[in-house]
């Protein structure tokens, strides 16, 4: 698992017991080096003395046999003694201390040299390797008691340390984006999670300023534009219902009212973007997306000009969706606008699938540089295409962004494909 990705406690967890693991093995492993060191010096300060002690007790007396002393240890003294009595690991023994191994045993081994004659002191070693071993199992097992206390005490000092960090999480998780944060840092210490809180507190605070003001600013403009869009539609349903207008004239007028529900529509849009997105699903019943594909395609169809490409519908599913009308009536609308202004004179096919709704057109597409900048405000996918100020796709994505949707762009076999997702996941697109 990555160090990036691992959970903080266990960081500082895992931080500790090596700390630990690596302070302990190093000390166990110094005392051991240092009782070694201390033991065998000892050992072989005894073994001199104690062949020094002999040396002036035994004076010029011959040794014929080897002298068999306390605790296991031998003499030999050469040349009273022949030298096939002797043990083969002797034969190389220079003058100091020796420790050797014949194959079954270890031994220490003294050599001094007096008046003509060799003293050798053998005494084996098992006894000193015992307790050598005795205190290695014990410096182990000390090291593994402290590893396994270290995790144990890690495991709580990470949860002290970490309390307030997760408390402070918890109270920002809590936080309401509708109201301002109060006592967001209250009952944390004056210490580094304090200063956190403290900044969380200033941030959230502005951050909800923020929001309220946006909120306000759309919904007065909203409101405000509602009256003269009634106006014109009004007036442009009274116009209509005059026997009496002439071809071109009802034309005009017809258009007028089109885009006077146009801006009805952006308004309605509008308003729901500035409020929860809970809020806004659990106040509209569910609403078809055949419907509403079939009835914008139709619109189309009837306002466009001759020449227009042709908007083929395939409907593989049936939909509906818990949200706003005209939020789903504006982002079909600006899709399949930006479909027709980049297909002139080819085709605009819409195929509605269990969850997405596929719009491809037969324009000559976009390269990866483009697509990647498709939903920017105020970008124009193509400076030769006229009409549009940027705004189309931009508009569709903040509404997918609210409604928990997913909008993308990718060429497709025959120009490009939009893919619009009612949903989080847009896999297999």
């Amino acid at each position: 698992m990555p160090i990036k990705r691992t959970p903080l406690r266990q960081r500082l967890v895992v931080a500790f017991v090596l700390l630990t693991g690596a302070v302990s093995g190093l000390f166990a492993l110094a005392t051991f080096v240092a009782i070694d060191e201390i033991e065998e010096g000892l050992f072989v300060r005894q073994l001199d003395g104690e062949l020094e002690w002999w040396i002036d007790h035994l004076g010029t007396t011959a040794q014929p046999r080897p002298l068999d002393l306390a605790n296991k240890t031998r003499l030999y003294v050469t040349p009273d003694l022949p030298a096939a009595q002797l043990p083969a690991f002797l034969a190389g023994q220079e003058p100091g201390w020796r420790e050797v191994f014949d194959g079954s045993d270890t031994y220490h081994v003294v050599r001094r040299d007096q008046d003509g004659r060799r003293y050798y002191l053998v005494k084996p070693a098992s006894a000193l390797e015992r307790r050598e071993r005795g205190w290695f199992v014990v410096l182990a097992a000390g090291t593994a008691v402290a590893v396994l206390a270290a995790f144990f005490l890690a495991r709580l000092v990470a949860s002290s340390v970490l309390e307030p960090v997760l408390r402070l999480a918890q109270r920002v998780q809590r936080a309401d984006p509708a109201r301002a944060p109060r006592r967001l840092a209250a009952g944390f210490a004056d210490d580094e999670i304090g200063a956190l809180a403290r900044v969380f507190e200033q941030r959230l605070g502005q951050l909800y300023g923020f929001i309220a003001r946006e909120r306000l600013f759309t919904s007065d403009v909203s409101h405000e534009l509602r009256t003269p869009a009634a106006i014109v539609a009004g007036a442009a349903e009274t116009l209509l219902a005059r026997s009496t207008l002439l071809p071109r004239a009802r034309a005009a007028v017809e258009r007028i009212a089109a885009a006077a529900q146009e801006m009805q529509d952006l308004i309605d849009v509008f308003l729901a973007l500035g409020r929860a997105p809970n809020a806004v699903a659990a106040e509209h019943p569910r609403i078809s997306v055949n419907v509403v594909l079939r009835a914008e395609i139709e619109r189309l169809q009837t306002e466009a000009p001759s020449g227009a490409p042709a908007i083929v519908l395939e409907e593989q599913a049936a939909l509906a969706l818990p949200c706003p009308a005209a939020l789903l009536t504006v982002a079909v609308r600006n899709l399949l606008d930006n479909a027709l202004r980049y297909a002139p004179g080819g085709e605009v096919r819409v195929t509605l699938l269990a969850d997405r709704v596929l719009v491809d057109d037969s324009g000559p597409g976009l390269d990866d540089a483009a697509i990647e900048r498709a939903f920017d405000r105020h970008r124009r996918l193509a400076a030769d295409v006229p009409g549009g100020e940027g705004l189309g796709l931009s508009i569709v994505q903040r509404i997918c962004e609210h409604s928990g949707w997913q909008v993308q762009a990718r060429r497709h076999s025959q120009g490009m494909r939009f893919v619009l997702v009612f949903g989080a996941d847009p896999e297999h697109l």
